[in-house]
């Protein structure tokens, strides 16, 4: 009963409350500044590479903001965000604050960098007016996807993957035609789209062809001050996982296979991280761990692998599935990337050699640290963004070649990351 009531009250808001923002965007139109830098913000979701994105922005010299509607304690804190939604027009109604705040930034920004779930008023039946605003506003919207916002199960092309989202977020499979509803919505409309690796599994458009644009404050996350020569043999080797959602992640293979490798005989231990803050992950990261297993489920990474990679640490992640990985290998960056490949049925092998080769180990960390300050640091996301910024403001970038290995820019301002797997797998 109550949720009918919400709608019941949602649908008679709508119209007035549509008007109210076509009338905020018509007045903005005419009030923006034309000949000023653009004004950024990253929002209404609380993604933790929100933060970073901006901040990197920030120390380029932009007016870069995060706007949400409120933040994840167990990750983050409250000063790593700018603006919370939680904390302003206390007292108010929530249909009307969340319609005000969406209002009032058509004044305060020009571009939005969002997911697919919008900007705020995007879980309402206002969604679908969003991108008229905007455009009706001379406002610009940049997509990138972060996961629940963008996964419609029966377009993901891996069985796997959906088994493996169904065992940790089986509710999603319920409002795949909402999911898929706003996606083609977004398709349809965004001015530039950057879904990294998860492109290939709906959207059928990518303006950036990266196979991730995480970044991360390298100051923050240094190179792991742990020099272990253990080989399982002499000494212990430390495995550390830390699962946000076991099943999404492949944790009991992971488990599995420590277990058979100290049937074995070889002297391993598996540090489980789950629901602890940053500084503790960083800290185990530095001074206890020697391979980090991320995922092993779905085709990719995610940000774990990258704090791992800057820890200086072997990272592990799946990167098997061709149909996924093949065009990142030849028209963008992959290729340079230092993560050893395992899935559920060969992870306790890649495990076995990085376990007894500590050589390896160090190689593969050390090309880690190297690829993160390449393509994960502060500077990569000031390229990315400042040639989006570039293309949008009508100058003549070639977005989807950014990181061509031949014809972009970038991949040759430093020198070519170098390692010894061969499409991310160990092949001695």
């Amino acid at each position: 009963m109550r949720q009918l009531i919400y709608l019941l009250t949602a649908l008679l808001l709508v119209p007035p409350a549509g008007i109210f923002i076509f009338a905020c965007a018509l007045v903005a139109r005419f009030i923006s500044r034309r000949d000023a830098s653009p004004r950024l913000v990253w929002g209404s979701d609380p993604i933790v590479n929100n933060r970073y994105w901006s901040q990197a922005m920030k120390e380029a010299g932009f007016d870069s903001s995060t706007y949400t509607f409120s933040f994840y304690d167990t990750s983050s804190k409250r000063t790593d965000w700018d603006r919370l939604l939680s904390e302003e027009l206390r007292g108010v109604p929530y249909a009307f604050k969340i319609t005000l705040a969406f209002a009032a930034s058509l004044f305060r920004y020009d571009i939005f960098f969002i997911g697919f779930n919008g900007y705020f008023i995007g879980a309402t039946p206002l969604w679908r007016l969003q991108a008229y605003a905007f455009k009706l506003a001379q406002k610009h919207t940049v997509l990138i996807p972060y996961g629940s916002d963008y996964f419609a199960y029966r377009r993901i092309r891996s069985t796997t993957l959906i088994h493996g989202l169904l065992m940790s977020y089986p509710e999603a499979a319920r409002t795949q035609d909402r999911i898929t509803a706003q996606v083609d919505y977004w398709v349809r409309h965004a001015d530039v789209m950057i879904p990294g690796s998860m492109g290939p599994d709906g959207a059928g458009r990518w303006d950036v062809l990266a196979p991730s644009s995480l970044t991360i404050d390298l100051s923050v996350w240094e190179s792991s001050k742990r020099r272990s020569d253990a080989d399982g043999r002499n000494a212990t080797v430390f495995i550390v996982h830390a699962p946000n959602h076991r099943g999404f992640k492949g944790t009991e293979f992971v488990i599995d296979a420590v277990s058979k490798l100290r049937e074995e005989g070889l002297a391993v231990e598996l540090i489980l991280l789950e629901k602890v803050k940053n500084d503790v992950v960083r800290m185990i990261f530095n001074e206890e761990a020697d391979i980090l297993v991320e995922q092993l489920v779905a085709t990719g990474h995610g940000f774990n692998a990258v704090e791992g990679m800057a820890s200086g640490l072997a990272v592990i992640s799946n990167l098997e599935d061709e149909t996924y990985t093949l065009p990142f290998r030849r028209w963008s960056f992959l290729n340079e990337c230092p993560i050893a490949s395992a899935s559920p049925e060969s992870v306790v092998d890649v495990l076995r050699k990085l376990v007894t080769r500590p050589a390896l180990r160090r190689s593969l960390g050390q090309a880690g640290r190297q690829y993160a300050e390449k393509y994960h640091g502060f500077r990569s996301a000031q390229h990315l963004f400042h040639s989006v910024l570039q293309h949008l403001d009508g100058n003549n970038v070639n977005l989807l070649n950014l990181y061509h290995p031949l014809l972009g820019e970038y991949p040759a301002s430093s020198p070519r990351i170098q390692h010894p797997l061969v499409n991310n797998r160990i092949v001695d």
